[in-house]
């Protein structure tokens, strides 16, 4: 162990994050391929008790770990009754150990938070939000179905600054039909002037069986292409740039100080917990996910079983790929020390024509033990990692 690599950062990615996953919505969004549902109150009750006897079972194993970050997604938790929320941390919070720093994300949709859930939330000590913005446009938000408004979005806003809740995060989307720049341009201007300290920049991905896929097979909506996407998005990266937001992974742009610690957990090889339906975790280099049928994992519960339908012990190469892919997504780019420790290669050695030529193509470079992509050759990582796995 060198001494670079030093006791902090140890610590640091010592510390396990702890997802749970709330498979409940409102309406289903026309791009939605998560696993979630629009289900009543007796089939969240039953989801509560399922989740909380997996934490029973799954809690002694961890009774030496310490957890400092939270991320409650979905799905929409904030659709889910008043009371789960709570209930669900207190059986989190006496099951593990969870740091007194821990950084407590839940998210929101705009049109089901109410002050009564912020009041909830802040009672179970969540500290950071989460809303799912996607566009302040009504004609777009209604062309992927998704049942908000803009004037959804000013009051939920006005709710949270009532809540004193600093730490807020937003999702925006891109690419969608019929989008515009000016129309992107509104939404991030709205989010800069409220004060948002996290703002996630997201292309639309139109993925297989969902109503926005068939929609663009008969034709009755018309993608937009490739080029106007990264257009956007370059557009989208100077809006937030020049109002002082920093972009620390390829979707992700933060005041500083206020990057997403569960994220990063993702991207920087470190363990998590999933809990709930079809919840992936990462302990000690092995893969594990839960079962994505809501029948099957209630009834497994309830006959004291883990819901588990898979699991991947990750090979040395694959660790390896994924180190880089995810590494040069990221700010902080791939440390080539700890690469070094952990893979036992020199990839400065190993892969010293690439990275050459990557350099004077100008879409790298090598700052201290680190390879960071260049500010305007995002948009061609994935050239830029092949490079590099082979």
């Amino acid at each position: 162990m060198t001494k670079n690599l030093n006791a902090s950062i140890l610590m640091t990615m010592k510390k396990l994050g702890l997802y749970i996953h709330i498979p409940f919505c409102k309406s289903k969004c026309d791009y939605c391929d998560f696993v979630s549902f629009c289900t009543g109150e007796s089939e969240q009750e039953r989801y509560l008790n399922a989740l909380m006897r997996e934490i029973d079972l799954v809690s002694h194993d961890f009774k030496d770990k310490v957890f400092d970050s939270i991320f409650i997604g979905g799905g929409t938790p904030s659709a889910v009754f008043d009371g789960f929320i709570s209930r669900l941390m207190e059986k989190i919070q006496s099951s593990f150990n969870i740091d007194k720093n821990t950084e407590f994300t839940i998210e929101v949709n705009p049109n089901s938070i109410t002050e009564n859930k912020l009041k909830e939330y802040l009672f179970s000590q969540v500290n950071r939000i989460s809303m799912g913005v996607q566009t302040l446009n009504d004609d777009l938000l209604s062309l992927i179905s998704r049942k908000q408004t803009h004037e959804d979005v000013f009051r939920a806003v006005n709710l949270i600054k009532e809540a004193k809740i600093k730490n807020t995060s937003a999702d925006v989307m891109l690419g969608l039909p019929n989008q515009s720049k000016k129309s992107i341009e509104e939404t991030l201007n709205y989010l800069i002037k409220n004060d948002f300290k996290h703002i996630s920049v997201y292309t639309l991905q139109v993925e297989e069986n969902t109503p926005l896929c068939s929609k663009i097979k008969t034709g009755e909506l018309k993608p937009i292409d490739d080029d106007t996407t990264a257009d956007m998005y370059s557009h989208a990266c100077e809006i937030l740039k020049g109002a002082g937001y920093d972009r620390y992974e390829l979707s992700n742009f933060a005041r500083s100080g206020y990057e997403c610690r569960h994220n990063k957990k993702y991207w920087c090889d470190c363990d998590y917990l999933g809990l709930g339906l079809s919840a992936h975790s990462y302990i000690n280099g092995e893969r594990i996910w839960n079962t994505s049928s809501f029948v099957d994992y209630i009834s497994a519960l309830n006959d004291g079983k883990l819901s588990r339908a898979g699991s991947e012990k990750i090979t040395n190469a694959t660790r390896r790929t994924e180190r880089i892919m995810l590494s040069l997504r990221t700010k902080d780019g791939l440390n080539l020390e700890k690469f070094k420790h952990d893979f036992n290669e020199d990839l400065l050695s190993t892969h010293r024509a690439q990275i050459d030529k990557l350099i004077k193509l100008n879409l790298i470079e090598i700052k201290g033990n680190r390879i960071l992509v260049k500010e305007d050759a995002f948009e061609l990582l994935n050239s830029i990692i092949l490079e590099l796995i082979d």
